[in-house]
């Protein structure tokens, strides 16, 4: 949905605000970092080191990332304290995330900002525990360790969380439970590393015989080794991820060519519509995601029903022969033995129940019927209907059903998200997806 005025006015100064404190503690920690005057070197080697981690994102289902700087930052923070790793962390952020992408600067400007504040936040944390900078004590100042991680961690999450909610217009909540999994277990581990290079680097004259920088220089080499392949790692399940969408969209294109004899495209626009109305009742990353899975392939039974009879039905617009009325059964059964699939199965089963009992093949009613069915039921039947009718007359079809074939209030959901969208869809150029994600993303 895009974001009305008042909800921009609140992010600006939401931003604005953020950016304002975070330049206040800048300051400070500058001062603090000319009084303190640690060694040149060691503050070059962990501002490459944080660089480097900086261009390694995972993405996040709800928008944002999770960089791997994470890492150095925590232990920067262990080692120098919050002033000084500050100082270090404000530059390096915003001139990565600046430079190589060319992000508005104001965007650059706030990620560097709340990576400010939650550096100073989780500094002051680990000191009120015990923690002593510069001497970290294991297993003694551990309780001062998890703090400050989870304090970090908490307000890196908070700041974007609320940027990237006020954004969209979303709840909070909804964004956090879209990334608290991801984030959490990668930051966790980032945590870990960045704590065994502290620890490296406070025993660096046991470990290394160098004395100058040639020893810290390989301890932050051997501290990318960790972080790069659970960046590898998590990259690598995004896109495993993004191969099982392609595959299931390449095969419901397949599926809409030989079965049904029409151009590909239905079962893409059906899953990104679905996928919407989805979104904009705050379902679940995952519940999202199998609805979607569903829209591609929800026709997938018609595979078994034989080609005389999709001719036949074809020629005279009729989708009710029972050998048809098989197909979401058939569907499931075809789905099931696939261990992601299992909820779209589901979904593909009861697709055509109605709201008022009469569908099939279970005779299903009201809250009977899976959500994600009634969901994709409403969905398949619009984008169906803009095939011969305008968007505004296929809408005005589904709402005379509402409360016999649809679920009246998804009817509604479907009416405000047309409305608010700014473009009623055509068949030829769908807008759901557009009109609802392809928002700028909160990177963190």
């Amino acid at each position: 949905m895009i974001p009305d005025r008042s909800s921009k006015l609140i992010l600006w100064v939401y931003v604005w605000g953020v950016i304002a404190i975070a330049l206040l503690c800048f300051i400070g920690a500058v001062g603090h970092l000319c009084v303190a005057r640690p060694a040149l070197w060691a503050l070059v080697l962990f501002a490459v080191l944080a660089a480097l981690l900086e261009l390694m994102v995972v993405p996040l289902a709800e928008g944002g990332g999770v960089s791997a700087s994470f890492a150095a930052y925590f232990a920067g923070l262990l080692v120098f304290g919050p002033s000084v790793i500050v100082s270090v962390a404000a530059p390096v952020a915003l001139l990565t995330e600046w430079l190589p992408t060319r992000r508005k600067l104001l965007r650059a400007a706030f990620n560097a900002s709340h990576t400010i504040l939650s550096l100073t936040g989780a500094g002051w944390v680990y000191q009120t525990l015990g923690g002593t900078v510069g001497r970290v004590a294991v297993p003694g100042d551990l309780l001062a360790v998890f703090g400050a991680a989870l304090s970090l961690w908490a307000m890196e999450t908070g700041w974007v969380a609320v940027a990237a909610s006020l954004e969209r217009r979303r709840r909070v909540g909804r964004w956090l439970r879209a990334s608290f999994v991801p984030m959490l277990t990668l930051d966790a581990a980032l945590a870990s590393v960045g704590l065994l290079l502290a620890l490296l680097y406070q025993n660096r004259s046991d470990l290394v015989a160098q004395q100058g920088w040639q020893g810290p220089a390989l301890l932050a080499l051997i501290a990318l080794i960790p972080s790069g392949l659970l960046f590898y790692s998590y990259r690598l399940q995004g896109h495993v991820r993004r191969v099982y969408e392609q595959s299931l969209r390449t095969l419901a294109s397949l599926l809409e060519r030989k079965v049904e004899g029409r151009n590909a495209g239905h079962g893409v626009q059906v899953a990104a519509l679905a996928a919407a109305i989805a979104q904009a009742m705050d379902l679940s990353p995952r519940e999202v995601e199998q609805i979607r899975y569903a829209g591609f392939l929800h026709d997938i039974g018609k595979v078994a029903v034989p080609s005389s009879v999709l001719a036949r039905e074809r020629e005279q617009g009729s989708w009710e022969a029972q050998p048809l009325r098989l197909h979401p059964e058939i569907g499931e059964q075809v789905l099931k033995p696939i261990h992601f699939l299992g909820p779209a199965a589901e979904i593909v089963r009861s697709h055509h129940e109605r709201w008022d009992g009469l569908g099939y093949p279970d005779g299903l009613r009201h809250n009977e019927i899976p959500l994600g069915a009634r969901i994709l039921a409403i969905a398949n039947a619009y984008v169906g209907m803009t095939t011969v009718l305008s968007p505004e007359e296929a809408l005005g079809r589904i709402r005379q059903a509402a409360g016999a074939r649809f679920d009246p209030h998804l009817v509604e959901v479907l009416a405000v998200l047309l409305r608010e969208s700014g473009e009623l869809a055509t068949a030829e150029q769908p807008d759901w997806q557009l009109a609802l994600s392809r928002f700028p993303h909160w990177m963190l």
